[in-house]
């Protein structure tokens, strides 16, 4: 009787060895996995992982400011800042800062855009931001370097901007492929700023050619509270097509700045409600990849304040 158990024993020890082992090598097979494991989606879901993103426009963050910042990425559980890096910093400013964050695991990008590079189909003057960061990143160790670009270019801006008008549709389009394939060339990362109302307001076509082929990753200007899974869905399954990351933006800055009215911004109610909003993206759009984004940093914190 004691064999008969050994034998037991170690037949269930080969057999559950032998399925640990089918499920690592096997992804293909992943939903039934977790149909028969539902604990195994931990690894695999978007929740884990999704990651959290802020914007900082300020160049203060960058020279005054860095130590609040740092210490609120690191206690806010930030895994991604864009900061935006004015021409009027040092290539030395840049760098030191760049340091102070990476040391702490945490990703940065560089912030750009301004609506007039819409009208350059050759990508001039995106490129020139790439090359300045190409140039930061050879004074930066390999584990410390700038990630890529992030461009929130908005044609809409304009003096006279036509929705209709296909000639800035094209340059437009035309320009961040330029740039998508230099930022490619460079081993770094382009991710794009769209509005959530690209494709209903005549730029479908924009919206699919810039996930498709000029973008690493899609950002979503989702500032409509409480609609965002809703105004999600065009992006979230077009870049889930070609199996690329989203990231879905919430707007912070107080009513009235930047036109924005009380629906478009979690300013009065806050952070807690916003993070249970983007729980619920999240899981709804549990099978990719979809990052949660604070618009901005001196926004957010003056809700901090505010709690």
């Amino acid at each position: 009787m004691r064999k008969q158990h050994i034998w037991k024993i170690f037949f269930i020890g080969l057999v559950s060895t032998s399925l640990a082992i089918w499920l690592l090598v096997e992804p293909n097979h992943i939903q039934s996995k977790r149909a028969i494991f539902p604990w195994l989606s931990k690894g695999v879901t978007n929740q884990m992982q999704s990651k959290r993103t802020i914007f900082s426009w300020s160049s203060n963050e960058v020279t005054n400011n860095q130590r609040q910042l740092l210490n609120d990425l690191t206690e806010y559980d930030f895994d991604r800042v864009f900061q935006s890096f004015s021409t009027r910093l040092t290539n030395e400013e840049i760098t030191s800062f760049v340091s102070a964050i990476t040391n702490q695991n945490i990703d940065v990008y560089g912030l750009f855009g301004t609506p007039e590079w819409s009208l350059d189909p050759t990508g001039k003057g995106m490129i020139k931001r790439l090359n300045r960061i190409v140039e930061i990143n050879h004074q930066l160790p390999e584990n410390q370097k700038i990630k890529g670009l992030v461009m929130d270019v908005e044609p809409y801006g304009l003096d006279d901007f036509n929705w209709d008008d296909r000639a800035v549709q094209q340059s437009y389009i035309s320009g961040m492929k330029h740039l998508y394939q230099a930022t490619k060339q460079e081993g770094l990362e382009l991710i794009v700023v769209v509005p959530y109302f690209f494709e209903t307001k005549g730029y479908q076509e924009v919206l699919q050619t810039i996930i498709r082929e000029a973008s690493s990753e899609v950002a979503v200007m989702n500032y409509y509270r409480n609609h965002e899974i809703k105004h999600l869905a065009f992006e979230a399954e077009e870049a889930r097509k070609v199996n690329k990351p989203l990231t879905t933006i919430y707007e912070f800055k107080r009513p009235g700045e930047h036109g924005l009215t009380e629906k478009n911004t979690y300013f009065n109610e806050g952070r807690t409600a916003m993070e249970e909003n983007a729980e619920c993206l999240k899981q709804h759009y549990e099978n990719q990849v979809v990052h949660i984004a604070y618009h901005d940093y001196q926004a957010f914190r003056e809700v901090l304040n505010n709690e």
